[in-house]
């Protein structure tokens, strides 16, 4: 890449100009050019400039708001993002559900639409919403009438958004929103992987292999071009679906804490990396998070006897922890740990109050998110 770094070579203040009148994600895709290109792109234009803030998610009533600091001087101030448009939602958790967000935008599903859930992207600065093409799928026969039900609407289902994930290609450029095998109420099951590039109207469908299912508690995370997802069972592995060429291929988790540990992990994102977190079991109810280098091992690089946010927790050198309300931890390596392991402090007083307020019938929410503001347009990803 560096070879060919003076064919590229613009002045910085003129190649400034016309990164920023590029659009935010050609931006993006700049920064493969050359070291300088993306040092111009990292340090010069604002969108990336801007350090991820700590989205939280109130799934009950369907609001996101963003921590206004997690500096140590915080005053638990929140901002609210987005809310659910008042369209006759009478019940809590019957709102839309916050799937995951990318690069500024929301992938937003609402389970009670029709079956499978109906997808929906917004971008909370701009207002810009854009429907997704819903998943295809074949529902089996309604169940019986039991007397109470007569059955009809037996697929409205409050957990279809598990199965999703909306994930950025930063080589190719592209968006795609992935539902991944898993089964709801044993009573339909997807045995495939299910791609939806934006801008397209159509979703294609990827084999799997007969050992792919989904363990849907554990999560969907997407990092850099895959989305990971874990099996179900005592032999449970990690299943990676590359993004640009759509195909799969597995490893395995980290070891487990006890050989017949069961629910032991949930996958979540680590500074651009895929990470696990183990919980131990132990009595001290230790948590480890464990973090795949590019050559599919794991290494230890949290410990702490907290319970974490999910499906994201660090954000900088800040580690987001929950148990009577949401507090967060500056990390510090333990000279007592193994190498490169970083200690979250154990003790509530030194930490820091992020939420001064309460979410639904809670003291923290119900997900937390990576959020950086963006002016990308929707428009532009219509299909009619």
């Amino acid at each position: 890449m560096d070879e060919e770094e003076g064919f590229w070579e613009f002045p910085t203040d003129v190649l400034v100009e016309i990164l920023q009148r590029l659009p935010p994600s050609s931006r993006r895709r700049s920064r493969l050019v050359c070291r300088h290109w993306r040092d111009v792109v990292d340090e010069r234009t604002t969108e990336m400039r801007s350090r991820a803030k700590a989205l939280l998610w109130n799934a009950q009533h369907s609001v996101a708001y963003v921590v206004d600091d997690l500096s140590p001087s915080s005053t638990g101030s929140c901002t609210e993002l987005w809310r659910r448009p008042d369209e006759g939602y009478r019940l809590t958790y019957s709102g839309p559900q916050l799937v995951a967000t990318c690069n500024g935008l929301l992938c937003l599903c609402d389970n009670t639409k029709r079956p499978g859930g109906a997808l929906t992207l917004v971008n909370p600065a701009t207002g810009e919403a854009l429907p997704v093409p819903p998943l295809p799928l074949l529902l089996p026969p309604p169940p019986p009438c039991d007397g109470l039900l007569d059955g009809s609407n037996w697929w409205v289902y409050r957990h279809w958004h598990r199965g999703y994930t909306f994930a950025y290609h930063p080589i190719s450029g592209k968006y795609k929103v992935v539902h991944v095998p898993s089964s709801f109420r044993e009573r339909c099951e997807f045995d495939s992987v299910q791609v939806l590039t934006l801008g397209e109207a159509s979703w294609r469908e990827v084999p799997a292999g007969p050992d792919a299912m989904c363990h849907l508690p554990a999560g969907v995370i997407s990092v850099d071009g895959t989305t990971y997802w874990t099996t179900q069972g005592s032999a449970a592995r990690v299943v990676a679906f590359d993004l640009e060429q759509e195909h799969v291929t597995s490893f395995w988790l980290p070891p487990k804490p006890k050989p017949k540990a069961t629910d032991y992990c949930s996958l979540t994102e680590v500074h651009g990396r895929l990470g696990a977190v183990v919980y131990l079991g132990d009595a001290l109810l230790t948590t480890e998070v464990w973090v795949l280098d590019k050559g599919r091992r794991w290494s230890c690089w949290y410990s702490l006897r907290q319970q974490l946010t999910w499906p994201h927790f660090v954000y900088g050198n800040y580690v987001l922890t929950q148990e009577n309300s949401l507090h967060v931890h500056y990390t510090r390596k333990s000279p007592s740990l193994s190498r490169g392991v970083m200690q979250v402090n154990d003790h509530q007083h030194q930490s820091t109050l992020v939420a001064n307020k309460k979410f639904g019938s809670s003291n923290y929410p119900s997900g937390t998110f990576a959020y950086v503001e963006t002016t990308e347009p929707l428009s532009v990803y219509a299909t009619n």
